[in-house]
């Protein structure tokens, strides 16, 4: 107990700390919620689209009433002494703000972005899968691998345009050209594919090809990698194709795949002789 005349500040009750303990479980359920999605999608308890867009939705509403009841328990505190719970409601507040903003900013990245689940280097020369890895595809009820898929209908302000269209509006893609034969280029690819934590199913030298398979960190979501490594004047031209088995926006996600081996296998050969021709275009 505090001796009279002490000078310390009486402790948080009533009102002050019942708010507090309002956003601090409403900014909690908020995290858990994002956790959680992962975690039903890998349980089957929930398809993707809930646990990956539904549960982010449902998970923004949460903070912004964590914000709301934070920005009240400041104003409690401010307005009347004892203002001790003026700095924890302003940190609730501050972190419940972010979530929210940073939910949005995902949101809209979506909206922003076609609903591509298939991309690769160069759509006039398409990369083709293996007839296992269509198998495999097939089997996982993915989404069939078309070298003229347009979108659909439904697909807003992308639909009946070509995902080769799509694609150019928003990601640079290129093949890339390396000064050693196609051989020695072929098992560069598959160990970079390594190092970069793919199951690599298929490792062919003589004949150019490396197929491998992602899966990504949070929620199993597998996508197929096909890379053709062809001759090209005294080296070898790599084009790259990553297709997810899921339809819909992969976020970026199949691109940055590529973009991730082909730096890998660049950085890896860098040195190694130049090629003869003018860069693929």
């Amino acid at each position: 107990m505090t001796a009279p005349g002490s000078g310390a500040p009486p402790p948080l009750r009533g009102a002050r700390l019942y708010l507090l303990w309002v956003a601090a479980a409403l900014f909690v359920g908020g995290c858990s919620l994002l956790l959680a999605g992962p975690a039903l999608y890998r349980l089957g308890l929930a398809d993707v689209g809930f646990a990956m867009w539904g549960l982010s939705g449902i998970s923004m509403w949460v903070f912004a009433s964590g914000g709301a009841v934070s920005l009240v328990a400041l104003l409690v505190n401010v307005m009347s002494p004892p203002r001790r719970g003026a700095a924890p409601a302003a940190a609730l507040a501050l972190v419940c703000l972010i979530g929210v903003l940073r939910l949005q900013a995902f949101d809209l990245e979506r909206e922003s972005l076609p609903p591509l689940h298939d991309v690769q280097t160069d759509w006039t020369r398409p990369v083709s899968f293996t007839v296992r890895a269509l198998e495999v595809r097939e089997a996982a009820g993915a989404a069939p691998i078309r070298d003229d898929a347009v979108f659909p209908e439904e697909a807003g302000v992308w639909a009946g345009r070509s995902f080769s269209e799509a694609q150019s509006v928003v990601y640079d893609l290129k093949p890339v050209r390396v000064g050693v034969p196609p051989p020695e280029a072929t098992l560069a690819v598959a160990e970079a594919a390594e190092r970069l934590g793919w199951a690599v199913m298929l490792n062919d030298p003589p004949g150019g090809q490396v197929e491998a398979v992602h899966y990504s960190r949070w929620y199993g979501l597998a996508s197929d990698i096909a890379v053709r490594i062809s001759p090209d004047g005294n080296g070898s031209r790599i084009d790259v194709r990553a297709a997810s088995r899921q339809t819909g926006p992969d976020m970026g996600a199949n691109a940055s795949l590529i973009k991730s081996l082909i730096d890998e296998v660049s950085f890896a050969l860098r040195g190694r002789g130049e090629p003869e021709s003018s860069p693929a275009g």
